[in-house]
């Protein structure tokens, strides 16, 4: 991506044309496409923070995540926690997610920031994982789970 900011708006949009450029890109070519985007802002983002497989300690990742993703950094989400699972994973916990501002769904909605995260933690680990969500809150939950596990 480019490093060339906008002098006057600077380099951040508002969550409703992000909400319709991921709703749009789902549409015409399935969350696969979207997911894809996200693992790849994830792991951009963990190389931009010096991390590449630095860490599996799950504080240190949740501190690293919500410092560039939340209130200080790009907005995106306020990473809750980041706790690990007994198959050598992560389960991540966010709120005032993006993807689910002001959404209603009757499953997981989060294919962007769930992708932000699956990559993030695979680089910073420096192992293949996949991500799946397990609750949301466009389904009324209180927060968005999301469930990061080794690939294979």
């Amino acid at each position: 991506m480019s490093d060339v900011l906008r002098p006057t708006l600077g380099s951040l949009m508002s969550l409703t044309c992000f909400q319709y450029l991921r709703h749009g890109a789902e549409d015409a070519a399935g969350r696969a496409l979207v997911v894809a985007a996200g693992r790849q802002r994830g792991y951009d983002l963990a190389e931009a923070l010096g991390l590449l497989g630095m860490t599996a300690d799950a504080e240190q990742i949740r501190q690293k995540l919500d410092n560039a993703l939340g209130v200080d950094g790009t907005r995106l989400c306020l990473v809750h926690s980041v706790a690990p699972t007994a198959a050598g994973g992560f389960k991540v916990r966010i709120v005032e997610g993006a993807c689910t501002a002001g959404v209603t769904s009757q499953e997981p909605y989060c294919a962007f920031t769930l992708g932000v995260f699956t990559g993030a933690i695979s680089a910073i680990t420096g192992q293949r994982m996949i991500g799946r969500e397990t609750e949301c809150t466009a389904m009324g939950r209180p927060e968005c789970v999301y469930l990061i596990e080794p690939l294979g």
